[in-house]
C-alpha cells in the first residue's frame, strides 16, 4: 500500500473564511482521501462536516477556545484532554 501526502493552499485578494476556502482545496484531487490535518482555523462545524461528507477523518488542530460539541462527537475526546 502507497501513501501520499498533499499540502494545499490557496491564496486570495478578498476576506473569505476557510470554511469557505475548504472545498476550493479538497474538490481537485481525485484520489479518496483518508485523513485530513489542518491548523486552528478549520476547527469550525462546517469546516468538520466538509471533511465528513467526503468520508475524510479530520485531524484539526483545536483552537484555544474549543468546547464540547454535540454527544459523542469524536472531537470531544481531544477537547477533554486539552
Amino acid at each position: 500500500m502507497s501513501t501520499y501526502e498533499i499540502i494545499a493552499a490557496t491564496v486570495n485578494l478578498i476576506s473569505m473564511d476557510d470554511n469557505e476556502v475548504l472545498p476550493t482545496l479538497l474538490n481537485p484531487l481525485q484520489q479518496k482521501i483518508q485523513q485530513g490535518s489542518a491548523a486552528e482555523a478549520y476547527d469550525t462545524r462546517t469546516c468538520h462536516q466538509i471533511l465528513k461528507n467526503k468520508g475524510i477523518t479530520p485531524t484539526i488542530l483545536h483552537r484555544s477556545n474549543a468546547g464540547y460539541w454535540e454527544t459523542g462527537y469524536p472531537k470531544n475526546e481531544a477537547v477533554k484532554a486539552l
